[in-house]
């Protein structure tokens, strides 16, 4: 085909391409704005991730003694927390003889930033008072714009059972170590245990050197007989 001819064609179906290439950039324009669509979702939701609040509920034993369990309850997501309260499924006595529910920190807690911790003494696997091994404790709080959340934790002390700890943690020797040195410290100051001195003068010089002395001369005794 020469070139007139492509024009001639061009020309007599003008009006086809036109409305061809016309439908092009609409559905370019279509697709473009989806995609923007879905952009400016993301890009929301990834704001509302990286500030909405996550409490934890877990139990853990401590450091020192496996068989002292703790629960910890802790923000762990990127934004405060705001009117928390917690919701437990059986009734739990703790060493203080309270039931779990009825703390105040389990009822209602105005505020926890990104990152805080409450970390408390929960239960004793060698005393557990007939409490149960399993329950579940329900977490509701909201965000700074008063979006509700709800979250569910099960607490099985079945898991920690068998458990055995070699050795103390290097944390713990440290403190005991620190306290006796303060013992000893505080022993001195108020007098109830003396510092033991032993006093070196220039008479006890002279007889040290005098002992010496001797003991050089019977060697050398020893040595010419």
């Amino acid at each position: 085909m020469s070139l007139e001819e492509i024009i001639q064609f061009i020309n007599n179906n003008s009006g086809v391409i036109a409305l061809f290439f016309s439908g092009v950039v609409a559905i370019s324009t279509v697709v473009y704005s989806v995609l923007t669509s879905k952009l400016v979702s993301e890009t929301i939701k990834m704001r509302e991730v990286e500030t909405e609040p996550d409490i934890s509920v877990i139990v853990q034993p401590r450091k020192e003694f496996i068989n002292f369990i703790d629960l910890i309850i802790e923000n762990i997501g990127n934004g405060p927390a705001y009117n928390i309260s917690f919701e437990v499924s059986k009734d739990f006595i703790i060493p203080s003889d309270e039931k779990l529910s009825e703390l105040p920190i389990m009822k209602k807690i105005e505020y926890m930033a990104p990152s805080q911790k409450i970390q408390f003494f929960l239960a004793s696997m060698i005393d557990d008072k007939d409490n149960p091994k399993k329950f579940t404790i329900t977490a509701n709080y909201e965000n700074k714009n008063g979006k509700e959340y709800t979250s569910e934790y099960i607490v099985d002390f079945n898991k920690f059972k068998g458990l055995t700890q070699l050795g103390k943690p290097d944390s713990y020797k440290i403190a005991n170590n620190i306290e006796k040195i303060r013992k000893d410290f505080h022993n001195l100051y108020t007098g109830f245990k003396r510092l033991k001195i032993e006093t070196y003068n220039k008479e006890d010089r002279k007889e040290e050197q005098r002992i010496k002395e001797e003991r050089r001369q019977k060697q050398k005794e020893k040595i010419e007989n």
